[in-house]
């Protein structure tokens, strides 16, 4: 995922998402982590494309997984909210996205000890 178009692709599904969440899907949730998710992406995305037009795809490998990430929990939101899904299912994402939060803030973590370390 290291093209411009992956990127505009999982911020307009984020965006997508969240806006109807907002407008169309709320059933009287509050709408802030929306909101939230909105502003990081689009605060994101400037940073992201930049990045890929400097050919700095070492640094993106970790944040396009985050960004991806992002998109399909974005998704499974907007699912949850327009379908009633199994219990089971629902217990599966949350465990594949705890876990793959935990490993994405680990490696991060790990990349700045790194980094410091280095200098």
């Amino acid at each position: 995922m290291v093209k411009k178009s992956s990127f505009i692709i999982c911020a307009v599904t984020i965006i997508v998402t969240n806006m109807l969440m907002i407008l169309f899907f709320n059933n009287g949730e509050e709408i802030t982590s929306n909101i939230f998710l909105i502003i990081l992406t689009l605060f994101l995305l400037p940073p992201f494309l930049r990045a890929v037009d400097n050919q700095m795809q070492s640094l993106l490998r970790l944040e396009s997984y985050a960004f991806l990430f992002l998109a399909s929990l974005s998704v499974m939101r907007l699912i949850n909210r327009v379908t009633i899904v199994p219990i089971v299912v629902n217990s599966i994402m949350i465990l594949l996205a705890l876990g793959i939060g935990i490993m994405l803030i680990t490696a991060s973590i790990m990349r700045i000890y790194k980094k410091n370390r280095n200098s």
